[in-house]
């Protein structure tokens, strides 16, 4: 017998309970809420940015609006050259054209950043947010949404921007994947650095167009990562030591809570992570406070930005940071116009193959 649960495009029959002579899908039946809506906008759209973007960027943005409206788009840039801006011209010309239109990413802090920003770019239309805490009003113009929530919006989207969909945990969840694929029914825009071999693959069999984007628009290298081999509890100590030498803020990521709790009472430092209560305020905070510290898990190493920090990683040679880990953490620093540089250090008990091949590449990016 062949069935297929139409919101996760699961088919495996082990996940599949027969209730009242209706087959329900167990993998995705935690899912519960109301369907979302996309709504057509009549009048033209106009983005609005308080800054010119680079040549490259313009090139890239007109390359990418012109191959996704027939073919799903990877856009290969590193961390700080500017991804959101390059789709903003295609979201424009997609919504203008009569077209629905998502953005997807993988935690709720960065909707409610994008929401910050594109609803300020987007002013004429609604942009609407979608993820926990915010899911009484799931209709808009543009729906930015953790790709937890794309189940609301079922075939809904003619343009659906994907951004990080390496980062944890849509890279491993087939259940989020079946969401975002059944919820599209045009064409979809991938966003990352650190793109996936399966990305990789498609792009190589011409399944899907690739744009790439190696330069950040102030021009800078990237900051080559500083490694140190040193047992673990010395780490904290070189660490102390390490901090003491600037006034910037500096975030400090650790493998596990264990480790940021410890860590977080040898420096009198505040420690967050996914499950933490006061997150979303600590960051903030952190945001708004130069010369702060904060020790956080890999929570922050994607799509927040910080005006000026620098970056340090304890036991790097732990499993949770693996290579696209390292170099979007590496990313977090030198991201601004105004503060181009800082510093990135990775203290390990031994130097592995990740470490050295995170280094090689920022290397070989700044070439």
């Amino acid at each position: 017998m062949n069935v297929k649960c139409e919101r996760c495009g699961c088919e495996d029959l082990k996940y599949f309970v027969q209730i009242r002579g209706v087959y329900q899908c167990r993998r995705c039946i935690q899912y519960q809420g109301y369907e979302g809506s996309v709504l057509y906008y009549d009048d033209p759209v106009e983005y609005e940015m308080n800054y010119e973007l680079t040549d490259a960027q313009k090139e890239c943005s007109k390359k990418i609006c012109e191959l996704s409206r027939n073919k799903d788009v990877l856009v290969h840039a590193i961390c700080g050259a500017g991804k959101t801006e390059l789709v903003l011209e295609s979201i424009q010309y997609a919504i203008e054209h009569k077209q629905k239109v998502g953005i997807a990413v993988a935690r709720r802090q960065v909707v409610l950043q994008l929401y910050e920003r594109l609803s300020k770019i987007f002013n004429s239309i609604k942009v609407t947010r979608v993820c926990e805490g915010f899911t009484d009003d799931c209709e808009g113009h543009l729906i930015i949404c953790t790709t937890h929530q794309l189940f609301r919006f079922h075939q809904m989207f003619d343009l659906l921007i994907i951004d990080e969909p390496d980062a944890f945990p849509y890279s491993s969840d087939k259940t989020l994947q079946g969401f975002a694929k059944n919820s599209v029914k045009g064409h979809t825009i991938y966003l990352t650095a650190t793109p996936s071999d399966d990305l990789l693959k498609r792009v190589k069999i011409k399944e899907i167009e690739e744009v790439r984007l190696f330069r950040r628009p102030h021009n800078h290298d990237l900051v080559i990562p500083v490694c140190k081999v040193i047992p673990l509890y010395g780490q904290f100590v070189y660490l102390k030591y390490w901090l003491d030498k600037f006034d910037e803020s500096c975030l400090i990521f650790v493998p596990s809570i264990k480790i940021g709790n410890q860590l977080s009472t040898y420096l009198g430092i505040p420690f967050v992570y996914a499950g933490y209560e006061k997150l979303d305020e600590f960051i903030t905070m952190f945001k708004n406070n130069v010369g702060s510290r904060l020790i956080c898990t890999t929570v922050l190493e994607r799509g927040v930005t910080f005006e000026n920090v620098q970056v340090a990683v304890v036991h790097t040679n732990h499993p949770v940071f693996n290579l696209a880990s390292l170099i979007q953490i590496s990313g977090r620093v030198g991201r601004s116009m105004n503060y181009p540089s800082g510093r990135v250090l990775f203290l390990c008990t031994e130097r592995k193959a990740e470490v050295s091949l995170c280094i090689d590449l920022q290397i070989q990016a700044n070439a």
